[in-house]
């Protein structure tokens, strides 16, 4: 594994557990006491992720494309509900975190080279996977539009006017949910193929229908 690709997996691995820890930290804060303020201990939260990164991450960055799929879409999901929170509900940032899904599982199959056939395979299972959490991420939007009052509020514009109402909320999460995991099935299955093409090893390359395009 090259420096750059051990330092971005270590990137990515290592921002678990402080935000993990953080979450736990400020979700105790809020259970426990009633002050709004978020006091000065909660960031011990980060502190105990960065020890636990010191004594894990190397071991992690060594085993990173021998994870379970498991422990892999554990890591998905967690990264998918935090880049939708980041974004207050809106889905954005997910495509990101499908593209990344696609980039190591590339990455992956370039180190143990199992064929042609189980490339097509595994790169198709890595963007279902991605289409179905986006699907998630937006019911997860929909129950949130629901849950927060946008029943009954008035949308309002030059060209179109309405009120929303449960059957459009419905609607629009199912519709627009249905569109962005198309795009995130192609963008997934996309940069897995880009990867695997610029890893320069014939034996992986294959045609671009044969993945689902």
């Amino acid at each position: 594994m090259r420096k750059i690709e051990s330092f971005m997996v270590g990137l990515f691995l290592g921002a678990i557990p402080v935000l993990f820890c953080f979450l736990i930290a400020c979700l105790i804060h809020i259970v426990l006491f009633e002050e709004k303020a978020i006091p000065m201990w909660v960031l011990s939260g980060p502190g105990v992720g960065i020890l636990i990164d010191a004594v894990f991450l190397k071991r992690w960055i060594k085993k990173a494309y021998q994870l379970s799929n498991k422990v892999l879409a554990a890591i998905y999901i967690f990264y998918s509900v935090g880049v939708l929170g980041f974004c207050m509900g809106v889905p954005i940032l997910n495509f990101g975190v499908g593209v990344i899904a696609g980039i190591y599982t590339a990455r992956k199959l370039y180190y143990i080279k199992p064929g042609k056939e189980v490339c097509v395979q595994s790169i198709k299972k890595t963007a279902v996977f991605s289409a179905a959490v986006m699907m998630a991420m937006c019911c997860l939007t929909g129950s949130w539009a629901l849950v927060g009052g946008m029943v009954g509020a008035r949308f309002e514009s030059s060209v179109l006017s309405f009120t929303f109402t449960v059957p459009i909320i419905v609607g629009m999460v199912l519709t627009g949910g249905l569109l962005l995991c198309l795009l995130q099935y192609w963008l997934t299955s996309k940069a897995a193929k880009i990867t695997l093409k610029s890893c320069g090893d014939s034996s992986l390359e294959f045609d671009v229908k044969d993945a689902g395009e």
